[in-house]
């Protein structure tokens, strides 16, 4: 079963002027995903450590972009000489 979205009613202001006609993409809709009532426990401190390990890998990918843009242009030196 595919996951389920649902508009969410909410109350109409009546003294609103005609509305912009991308009014739609500011209504509120409700995903129902599969399977049902998934739950997930976290602490902070879980959080935290997700955190530090995602810095710790965009460090060591900067680090290696760094390298590759080093080697690169060592190769356009050697092509152009």
């Amino acid at each position: 079963m595919a996951d389920k979205y649902t508009k969410v009613a909410i109350p109409e202001r009546p003294s609103a002027p005609e509305p912009p006609a991308d009014a739609w993409k500011d209504v509120g809709v409700e995903k129902e995903m599969q399977p049902p009532k998934v739950k997930s426990q976290m602490s902070y401190r879980q959080l935290e450590s997700q955190k530090a390990s995602q810095e710790a890998q965009k460090s060591a990918c900067d680090d290696r972009i760094a390298e590759i843009e080093a080697e690169m242009a060592k190769v356009k030196a050697a092509v152009e000489a």
